[in-house]
């Protein structure tokens, strides 16, 4: 947005704060002229606002409360969450941790953008003030996160259960049926895990460290490949077992 625009955004807000503070409507105010220039996303996570006292930034992601001059255009409340009655509490709360891993996918590509973008123009590492502000609350933002996230469920636990899934969807593909309970597993180290499939009362171990599955057969071990190429690691599957 160009300053000249910034200048008469600023000017038209104050006007209608004005307005709105005395009683009076906004017809007697002339319009806006910028277009578009009010338009908020209403999916975003947080509040969309406009900041009228920044003169480096006249829009902002969310309108601080002690800030009287920003104007919310967005927020839904903890009540309407939980009063929502088209769902049930378990609905809520696995479609809402769904929502977030999407958010924080769309999240991870921006920041992807950013990276990519500074990168190629070999832009220099000086940030604007409110840029440097806005990284060190995403690092302490990731922080919380994490703690919330584990609050919700042990995370290597959540690990362990998501790859254990995979791995008897794959058997079956592979045309080797198995059953969750046919597989046992125990954490090794971080991000490291080994996996025991029972086939014909037989266990077949299976290692997972950091993505990569690896069958340890009698006498060699054998990769199967990334834990998220279900292709590469099903025809791998299909050899070994066959």
């Amino acid at each position: 947005m160009k300053r000249s625009e910034q200048k008469e955004l600023k000017e038209f807000v104050k006007k209608q704060l004005k307005n709105m503070r005395e009683g009076s409507t906004t017809a007697n105010v002339a319009s806006y002229s910028t277009p578009k220039a009010f338009v908020g996303n209403e999916k975003a996570d947080e509040p969309t606002s406009f900041d009228v006292e920044d003169d480096q930034y006249a829009y902002s992601i969310k309108a601080p409360k002690e800030r009287k001059n920003s104007i919310k255009l967005h927020e839904v409340s903890y009540k309407s969450f939980k009063m929502d009655e088209t769902k049930t509490s378990v609905q809520k709360v696995n479609q809402n941790i769904l929502e977030v891993a999407k958010r924080l996918g769309e999240v991870a590509r921006m920041l992807n953008h950013s990276i990519k973008l500074k990168t190629e123009h070999k832009l220099p590492k000086a940030h604007w003030k409110r840029t440097n502000e806005a990284l060190v609350k995403i690092h302490q933002r990731i922080s919380e996160l994490t703690e919330r996230a584990n609050k919700l469920y042990n995370l290597n636990e959540a690990t362990a259960q998501s790859i254990k899934q995979k791995l008897v969807d794959y058997f079956n593909k592979a045309g080797v049926q198995i059953r969750p309970q046919d597989v046992e597993y125990n954490q090794t180290g971080t991000d490291q895990y080994e996996f025991d499939v029972m086939v014909l009362g037989e266990p077949q171990a299976i290692d997972y460290t950091k993505g990569m599955l690896i069958y340890q057969g009698y006498d060699k071990e054998q990769p199967l490949g990334n834990l998220d190429q279900e292709a590469e690691v099903v025809a791998n599957l299909m050899k070994i077992l066959s």
